[in-house]
């Protein structure tokens, strides 16, 4: 499963890739925080009741507060196997992004919270809060597309009872 993420991944970012005209791109605009909608997947390291590792799928969107500031809102889904069986889940989420610029690249940080809605078969859905923080690396490829790589640690409940950690990679799209 692992290499058939890399290689999408890679292939993916070989035919959206413009090196000439991500590099014009490096003084352009004063805003460096993103606004833009993202799909990213890769590897989810999990600990919830068993542990494993699951690809999991994330659409997210992110829109400029300031000029290094950014809220984003997205969901991330995964089907971990866990202890007793195969479960779904979903994770709705809000964070703050703190970007700055190095050339055509846009690291960056983040922080924020949500909801962990772990369905089973045969129980009824588990809602729990969720508190995330990552960083990572946005590479602008051209005028309206963008590669965002990144490593997100997530715990779950209050007391941090779950945990995930991911390390994720896709494919942006910037909405100005």
């Amino acid at each position: 499963m692992r290499y058939l993420v890399t290689v999408s991944l890679a292939g993916l970012l070989s035919i959206s890739a413009s090196p000439a005209a991500a590099q014009d791109l490096a003084g352009s605009g004063s805003r460096i925080a993103t606004d833009g909608v993202e799909f990213v997947t890769g590897l989810m390291d999990f600990d919830l009741s068993g542990t494993g590792k699951v690809a999991p799928f994330a659409l997210r969107g992110s829109k400029s507060l300031t000029n290094r500031l950014a809220l984003e809102f997205g969901a991330t889904m995964a089907w971990p196997d866990q202890q007793f069986g195969s479960s779904h889940l979903t994770l709705p989420e809000a964070l703050l992004s703190y970007s700055w610029r190095l050339g055509r690249v846009r690291p960056f940080v983040s922080g924020g919270a949500g909801v962990a809605v772990i369905g089973t078969p045969g129980f009824d859905n588990r809602w729990r809060p969720t508190f995330v923080g990552g960083g990572g690396a946005r590479v602008q490829a051209s005028d309206l597309v963008y590669v965002v790589g990144e490593m997100r640690l997530r715990g779950l409940s209050k007391n941090f009872s779950g945990t995930t950690a991911e390390w994720l990679g896709g494919i942006g799209f910037s909405l100005r």
